[in-house]
């Protein structure tokens, strides 16, 4: 179950059993809408013509944060217009340079002179929107909550004389109830994804400005497994949705960071380092994690990712990997660690089963060095009937952690190992793949019985979790949130893997 994971059956039977209705607001304010218009067109022309400038998608980037935020305040316009007013005024005095001038009059000036607008308003649409809400359907204060994404400076908002209870999603869960209304100011697209699914409320509200897609639409479970006339879905059971409305998804347009394009030059610098060998660079994807930095993820090995909810740490494929999993690496050495521990289960025949293995590394090192990797991808397809010995996989095989391909006892015929020494390697392939998956299996146990049991409140306020490891002589591990995961995949080399890149 989410959030608290102390036993609580009431809370669950409360949760899954009882009819719940989902409504939708929409607060109509004008100015806020263009403004979030203008923000996306801001950053869709800063991306698209100004991608070399550093400087400039950085400063944007605050910028459009800071200014986006207004639509999770429940402050006046002017009173935050004003807290806010040195960012503004910087990026303002930045883009006024002479080199802005296209920017400045076609994306700014409209922006300068919406802010010129609301700087001037006393009001908040949401706390219009709640008094006319609370009204028409006579919202008891006693178990009526209002959820926030940030902390407010307090815990209860004032509508018409009474007080409500406000607080973040985090610490409602926190709080392991179930209450008659909760109301988020915030579309769900604003809010954790938890929240379109688990509904904590008899009546759950999203008010959201009229600029942004408030609405859920019904996931479609294992649709890609059986059949879709025999799906069967109980996550909506008693549960009924208001239609909603469209508009701008709100984690679409802002949260993805609006220094993509900068990973064309993040992959290039990595891609093309200078005197690295061949064989030292392994097939990765590039991953966007939390706070927008990125990791390598060698598509060869393994990683580790925990179940939000059991916190089991299981491996993975990174082909198998989705939006939203949770990571968890060593800070340090991060590639070795799996090797490491499959070494200390093999202990003194470890070093004889690593060289064995490496001998046939070896000569079809060799024989990329002399003839070039396509000629030799060729021979062994067309003269040995390796239909699996394309480029991309030789790339993979040269590597440290290639251990046993598929098609290992052809590769040692093509390349006239005689038959002791085929036997040989063969067999210290089997030893060390089989060390290899213990090792990982106690690697998971060991880091779930060490995990913090509030994790996933952790994550969901910070975006990432550390913590020291008893088990593996104080080494040091990250938790990390998958933000986003490359189609394509690059070459990089492997000493550069599983490390976190700063952003």
């Amino acid at each position: 179950m989410h959030g608290n994971r102390r036993a609580n059956l009431d809370l669950a039977n409360k949760l899954f059993s009882s009819p719940v209705k989902i409504e939708f607001v929409r607060i109509e304010e004008d100015h806020i809408g263009k403004l979030m218009y203008s923000l996306k067109e801001l950053k869709e022309e800063v991306m698209e013509y100004y991608e070399h400038d550093q400087l400039l998608l950085e400063e944007t980037e605050a910028f459009i944060k800071v200014c986006r935020k207004v639509v999770g305040t429940v402050q006046s316009y002017r009173t935050y217009f004003k807290e806010n007013n040195d960012i503004i005024v910087k990026y303002f005095t930045l883009t006024k340079k002479r080199i802005y001038t296209d920017l400045f009059k076609k994306n700014i000036q409209p922006i300068v002179d919406l802010i010129m607008v609301l700087r001037k308003q006393q009001n908040n649409a949401y706390i219009d929107a709640l008094l006319k809400l609370i009204k028409e359907k006579h919202l008891s204060w006693k178990n009526t909550y209002f959820l926030t994404k940030k902390k407010l400076s307090s815990e209860y908002i004032e509508i018409n004389g009474t007080m409500y209870r406000a607080i973040t999603d985090k610490e409602f869960l926190d709080l392991g109830v179930f209450a008659d209304v909760v109301i988020f100011l915030g579309t769900p697209s604003y809010f954790d994804s938890k929240f379109s699914t688990v509904f904590y409320a008899n009546q759950t509200i999203f008010v959201g400005y009229s600029c942004f897609e408030n609405r859920l639409a019904k996931r479609k479970s294992f649709l890609d497994l059986i059949n879709h006339s025999h799906l069967i879905n109980t996550i909506y059971k008693n549960i009924t949705f208001d239609k909603g409305f469209s508009g701008l998804d709100f984690k679409e347009t802002f949260t993805k960071g609006i220094i993509k394009k900068s990973e064309k030059a993040l992959i290039s610098q990595f891609e093309n380092i200078q005197n690295i060998p061949l064989e030292e660079k392994v097939e990765v994807k590039l991953v966007t994690i939390s706070h927008d930095n990125y990791i390598f993820l060698p598509l060869r090995q393994k990683v580790n990712v925990i179940d939000r909810d059991s916190l089991k740490v299981t491996q993975e494929k990174i082909n198998d990997l989705y939006t939203g999993d949770l990571l968890i690496f060593r800070e340090q050495n991060a590639s070795n660690l799996v090797r490491e521990e499959a070494d200390n289960l093999m202990g003194i025949t470890a070093d004889k089963y690593r060289e064995s293995l490496e001998k046939w590394k070896k000569r079809l090192r060799l024989n990329v060095q002399k003839k070039g990797i396509e000629r030799v991808s060729k021979i062994l397809m067309q003269r040995y009937r390796i239909s699996v010995a394309k480029e991309n996989n030789i790339k993979n095989w040269m590597s440290i952690h290639s251990i046993k391909p598929s098609c290992l006892n052809e590769l040692l015929l093509a390349f006239k190992f005689d038959t002791e020494e085929v036997k040989e390697i063969l067999n210290a392939a089997t030893e060390i793949l089989s060390a290899h998956i213990s090792a990982g299996h106690h690697i998971s146990q060991s880091l779930m019985d060490e995990l913090d049991k509030d994790l996933e409140n952790v994550i969901n306020e910070n975006g990432f979790y550390k913590f020291g490891s008893k088990e593996f002589k104080g080494a040091f591990f990250n938790i990390v949130e998958i933000k986003r995961i490359s189609k394509q995949t690059y070459f990089t080399p492997e000493n550069e893997t599983l490390k976190i890149i700063k952003g």
